[in-house]
């Protein structure tokens, strides 16, 4: 295990050894709960100096603790004396203390099981070690039970000066995340909540992929559980069952007299004790605990637990969990649709889809308005938390509802929000279709909140069809109306698309975006709040201005974790990644990409797809083609140039790169599709320039990014430093390609090379071969590093094959066809000879390529 913020204890440790091998001992205590990291930081490179030898023992947790236990240990290493002593044949006290005549570090672990005769040689080296060349190295749980009183006994007796202390604390969410990576798809911060930075449960989870405790932490807690009085047993069992922590008025009801068995496994380390719950010191441990115990046992704990928290009037959201895990399905009808209002009131998304899944179900039989009205909150949790299938069967049965009472109002309202369902799932004609019908159905009956939000979704349509002029008069309408009705929310929803019509047109113009994401918070409205923030940074990333819109990106993604607005958190997570895929570091590509890869064909999917479809063009992937195709037909079914322009990006470059057609037809269609919205489409000179380079004009008026403006007017040259400037280095080595220049064509090779980018780096190599220039031999960038000459991509299906995955489930966890999946593989197998999955295998771990 790596060893992660253990600096200061590594430094003290091997400043101790060093000291012994000079002559001057001394004694260091390592504490900390188990699983901390106590032998990772005793038994690694700290306490190993040359000259100097680490001698190791352990106590053991036993009935009955072994005489001298640790020191049998260190006798069968070094023999002599100290084993004919322990053997009856000498004093072992001096046996030990002549050992210690030569440097040497002497470990000791976990003392807080020492037999009293190990705790005596404790006492003795420890008083006399300051005179030795040795250090003794004591590592013990500082909150043991009984068993440590006569351990601190000992320590006691210990010189002052002589002793150095190292205890060690949890590991930070970001020791965890580095600990963690991209193996568990939780995340770190999930991760550190279970665990609490154990580095144990770290690990294990890591290793084991996943947030549920894996058999190696369920054996180590339910061990310690076991050793526990049927008292204590009883009540960690109890507090198993409930999440987070236990209040002390449902202990107090359920099992009274649990104050006394409460210490004891407080001393283990399994509960802590406040003055009004108890809770287990790792949540991961709680779960290892509840998931050990029989079913029966969990239910009949949880309604136990269920009766005390209805006397107490406890909040829904616990009446719920506990109605569920009892099976009291009327305790539940009564307390999830509650719960479901006050998750929603409170902002909390998930939590309020999830009740509100659970309610609609168990309502009954409820007349038509009723059954419409919670159908429609359950369309909107469900949108919010980014579940877009159950929003639209949602709100298809409120339809249903409101047309057997024949309520145009109510039909209107959820044609509205079929619009922005079926914009979110990326069909955009249906999106404006039913945004047209909400305002035919509503507007006959009058100013109202529900028409104001009608005309604001057909203004944020309009804007995200490039039709400025329309976005920009109905948005201004709608605001308007909001504005007299008094709905602050609608205004700020208004007043986002206007403001995002007005940035696309000149970057710098983001006033009215920020007062609106202010309005949109203020309102209580976080999804429109984010939407300001993700359409600013789309806006500045229009105008290839990265910095501000990663800002922008940075901003939207926290706000939307904060208030757990699912639905375009990943789409700024998503932004932030292409911009960091640009910059030429795609490590948060594939994390961002797989978390919303496949996800009901939401525009969130499709800018993942085309992410993974740019960085597998640019690779030169098998699947590129695959994949580039699929985006293109997928931005197809939009109608929307942002959606179309990044992939005409993108065929146009693997045209220019590969030698291949240029996407003509493509580039029409979207040069077609601009003039008809009546301005000059999505970002003007973007537009102008890729679609000049496919041999389609395009008169864009106003001004275009320094890149574009040099594209426009074929200066290869100028777009180079242009793109470079942004910090772009690929796009600044495909324009380099484009010259007939010696240094930029060395320099577009060696960062090609260095980017992974095979087809760029084949492009470069032809165009120097036809110049007559000398060509510099060498592996790709992402290869040269490799000791077996694998791509980044093929080292991870390697690590998959040592999982002993198959080419289906590799390709589920690459998100990647079977095909591909079987081109990387038979490509692994071919660079290390190997005849088969197993030999490939064999030969990686022969060869120490599984090691990191």
């Amino acid at each position: 295990m790596r060893l992660l913020e253990r600096g200061e204890q590594t430094a003290a440790l091997a400043a101790a050894a060093r000291s012994a091998a000079a002559g001057r001992g001394g004694v260091v205590l390592v504490t900390g709960e188990a699983g901390i990291g106590k032998t990772a930081l005793v038994t690694g490179p700290a306490a190993r100096v040359p000259g100097v030898r680490v001698l190791t023992g352990r106590c053991d947790d036993l009935a009955t603790p072994r005489p001298l236990g640790p020191l049998r240990d260190v006798a069968r290493e070094v023999g002599g004396p100290l084993a004919l002593a322990l053997a009856g044949r000498g004093d072992v006290a001096d046996a030990l203390l002549a050992e210690l005549s030569r440097p040497t570090v002497l470990v000791l672990e976990d003392v807080h099981w020492a037999d009293d005769a190990t705790l005596d040689l404790v006492r003795t080296v420890g008083r006399r070690v300051t005179g030795l060349p040795a250090v003794l190295v004591l590592t013990y749980r500082d909150a043991e039970p009984d068993g440590g009183a006569p351990l601190r006994s000992a320590l006691a007796t210990l010189p002052p000066a002589a002793v150095t202390r190292l205890p060690l604390a949890p590991l930070s969410e970001a020791a965890v995340a580095e600990l963690v990576g991209e193996q568990v798809g939780d995340g770190a911060a999930r991760v550190h909540a279970l665990t609490g930075g154990n580095p144990f449960y770290v690990t294990e989870l890591a290793a084991a992929g996943t947030t549920a405790p894996p058999p190696s932490v369920r054996d180590a807690v339910t061990g310690r559980v076991a050793a526990l009085s049927p008292a204590a047993r009883a009540l960690v069992e109890l507090v198993s069952v409930v999440p987070a922590r236990a209040g002390t008025g449902v202990l107090d009801a359920v099992l009274p007299g649990w104050p006394v068995a409460a210490a004891e496994p407080e001393r283990a380390g399994l509960l802590t004790v406040g003055p009004d719950a108890v809770a287990f010191r790792h949540e991961l441990a709680r779960t290892a605990v509840a998931e050990t115990l029989p079913a029966a046992d969990r239910r009949r704990l949880s309604a136990a637990v269920l009766a005390a928290l209805q006397r107490l009037g406890a909040d829904p959201a616990d009446l719920v969990h506990h109605a569920e895990a009892a099976g009291d399905v009327a305790a539940l009808a009564a307390a999830a649709l509650p719960a479901a209002r006050a998750a929603a009131a409170a902002g909390a998304t998930r939590e309020a889809f999830a009740h509100y899944r659970r309610a609609v179900p168990l309502a009954g039989a409820l007349p038509d308005a009723e059954r419409a009205a919670l159908s429609e909150e359950l369309a909107g949790a469900a949108y919010l938390a980014g579940q877009v299938p159950d929003a639209l069967a949602a709100v298809d049965a409120a339809a249903a509802a409101h047309r057997a009472t024949d309520d145009r109002r109510g039909l209107g309202r959820c044609a509205r929000v079929r619009s922005r369902l079926h914009w979110y799932a990326g069909d955009g004609a249906a999106a404006r279709r039913e945004a047209a019908a909400a305002v035919a159905l509503l507007e006959p009956l009058g100013d109202s909140a529900d028409l104001a939000r009608a005309r604001a979704a057909v203004a944020q349509l309009a804007m995200l069809g490039d039709r400025a002029e329309e976005a920009l008069a109905e948005g201004r309408r709608a605001a308007a109306l909001a504005d007299r009705l008094g709905d602050a929310a609608t205004a700020a929803h208004a007043r986002v698309t206007t403001g995002t019509v007005e940035a696309q047109a000149d970057p710098t113009a983001t006033a009215t975006l920020e007062d609106a994401h202010r309005a949109a918070a203020a309102a209580g409205d976080h999804h429109e709040a984010v939407r300001a923030l993700v359409n600013l940074a789309w806006t500045q990333l229009l105008w290839l201005r990265p910095g501000a819109a990663s800002a922008a990106a940075d901003r939207a993604a926290a706000h939307a974790a904060a208030h757990e607005v699912d639905a375009l958190g990943g789409y700024a997570r998503l932004t932030t990644a292409w911009l960091r895929l640009r910059a030429g570091d795609p490590v948060d590509v594939e994390t961002a990409a797989r978390a919303e890869a496949g996800r009901d064909g939401s525009v969130s999917d499709l800018l993942a797809r085309t992410l993974l479809a740019e960085r597998a063009v640019r690779r030169g992937d098998p699947d590129a083609d695959e994949r580039l195709a699929d985006v293109a037909a997928r931005a197809d079914r939009t109608g929307e140039l942002q959606r179309l322009v990044p992939v005409l990006e993108l065929a146009v470059e693997d045209a220019l790169v590969r030698g291949g057609p240029m996407p003509t037809a493509r580039a029409a269609r979207a040069v077609e599709l601009a003039r008809a919205a009546g301005g000059a489409g999505w970002g003007g000179g973007r537009l102008a320039a890729w679609a000049s380079l496919a041999g389609v004009r395009h008169d864009a008026d106003g001004p275009a990014a320094p890149a574009h403006a040099a594209l426009l007017a074929g200066d290869p040259r100028a777009a180079a430093d242009a793109f470079g400037a942004l910090g772009w280095p690929h796009d600044r080595a495909l324009w380099l390609s484009s010259l007939d220049d010696a240094d930029a064509l060395a320099e577009a090779l060696e960062t090609a090379r260095a980017l992974g980018a095979a087809p760029l780096a084949a492009r470069v190599t032809r165009r120097m071969r036809e110049l007559g220039l000398a060509v510099r031999h060498g592996r790709r960038g992402t290869t040269r590093a490799h000791p077996a000459g694998l791509t980044a991509r093929q080292a991870e299906v390697l690590r998959l094959l040592a999982e002993g995955l198959t080419n289906a489930e590799i390709a589920a966890r690459l998100v990647v066809s079977p095909r591909t999946a079987e081109h990387h593989v038979t490509a692994v197998l071919g660079r290390l000879g190997a005849g088969g999955r197993r030999e490939a295998v064999r030969r990686a771990a022969e060869l120490g390529l599984l090691s990191s």
